[in-house]
């Protein structure tokens, strides 16, 4: 099995304003470290010469010789000048042991991420796009898109609303407030948490969902 050179690679890249917002206008930085493979061989669709998933194949797999697949292009990432590529495709950092920011938000609830926010959480890698001419891609690169937006909570919210409906009318008279208590906190769920990011927001505690001992 052939061997593949390994490298470890320190660089600096542009972070959104804040976690998943789509704009630099501050400026601000982070530092990375890149470890494993020197190269990276992935596929982009032919089309629109974007990537198609993290997949990718290192000189171990024999990744220069892999047939690529019809309508695909295979291309391979040199770590060594392009680290910050290289982080969005291959991760060995476990990122339950890094720093975590805690953000104190209403209803006692808090939100985390990473610190540095590592490259993967700060680029879209799905919608870079390549360019065939300089054989790199093409800058600035997409920002990292938020997983949930305050119209996709909303939706969520009314259906816990809608679903909520039979389980009160059902629930035993002892457990009604509870449920009463809930339902109302749905409700002021835009209120209680305005201004803040949507993909922050923590989702009252259904009365039909019993706390963890200890807890």
């Amino acid at each position: 099995m052939p061997e593949i050179n390994r490298i470890e690679k320190t660089f600096t890249y542009d972070i959104a304003d804040a976690y998943l917002y789509q704009t630099n206008d501050l400026n601000r930085t982070a530092e990375w470290t890149y470890t494993g493979p020197d190269k990276l061989y992935i596929f982009l669709d032919a089309n629109t010469l974007r990537p198609t998933s993290k997949y990718h194949l290192t000189d171990r797999d024999n990744g220069a010789d892999v047939p690529t697949p019809e309508g695909m292009l295979k291309v391979v990432v040199n770590a060594n000048t392009h680290p910050e590529i290289a982080s969005l495709i291959h991760v060995e950092q476990v990122y339950g042991d890094l720093p975590h920011t805690v953000e104190n938000l209403p209803e006692g609830t808090t939100y985390g991420h990473p610190d540095p926010i590592p490259p993967d959480h700060t680029y879209e890698l799905l919608e870079l796009e390549y360019d065939l001419a300089t054989q790199s891609f093409k800058k600035p690169y997409p920002w990292k898109k938020p997983h949930m937006t305050w119209e996709e909570l909303l939706v969520a919210r009314n259906n816990q609303l809608k679903g909520s409906d039979t389980k009160l009318m059902m629930a035993l008279e002892s457990e009604k407030a509870a449920w009463e208590e809930y339902r109302q906190k749905l409700r002021d769920l835009p209120a209680t948490f305005a201004g803040v990011d949507p993909w922050k927001v923590t989702f009252p505690q259904s009365p039909e969902v019993t706390p963890t001992a200890g807890v």
